[in-house]
């Protein structure tokens, strides 16, 4: 009689902990993120289903995804290639696992102890910056390095 259940219970088990995996596995290869290369905003892009502009200055550049609910996103890449800063604004918040990639578990981390209601939310740690806020249909945000940003750029690009 016991048999069964167990045997139910260890198939709910594994198919937990297998789907786990499989969602781990899916998300890692589809992050362009805070601190990563160039190449992989075309990443972005597409899981966004968004169009891309850049703009481009001696300092910096910026790639502008506008995606089809009218949010837009822009990332801030070095002349080296590496993404320093992320913006956003519009109706609907981006995946901000997505955006703060390794740095995401630092954030979470960071705002785990904050209310769930609050509509604006800051970390400003020496090596991640995060501000964001909104109410409902209007979000927008930002995240930076400031260790990574190009010499001579200040904070305030990034919006």
């Amino acid at each position: 009689m016991w048999a069964p259940v167990r045997a139910r219970i260890l198939f709910s088990s594994s198919k937990v902990s297998f789907l786990g995996v499989t969602f781990i596995a899916l998300a890692l290869p589809a992050v362009a993120e805070l601190g990563g290369s160039v190449s992989s905003i075309q990443v972005d892009q597409e899981h966004m289903k968004g169009t891309r502009q850049v703009t481009t200055n001696a300092a910096f550049s910026v790639h502008e995804i506008q995606t089809a609910t009218g949010t837009k996103v822009r990332e801030f890449v070095s002349p080296s290639g590496t993404v320093f800063g992320v913006a956003w604004q519009g109706p609907v918040a981006p995946d901000l696992r997505q955006l703060l990639g390794q740095y995401f578990d630092q954030f979470a981390q960071a705002t785990q102890n904050r209310g769930v209601a609050r509509r604006q939310m800051a970390v400003r740690q020496k090596e991640l910056v995060v501000e964001s806020g909104g109410r409902m249909r209007w979000f927008s945000g930002r995240a930076y390095l400031p260790g990574m940003m190009p010499q001579g750029v200040t904070s305030e690009v990034v919006k």
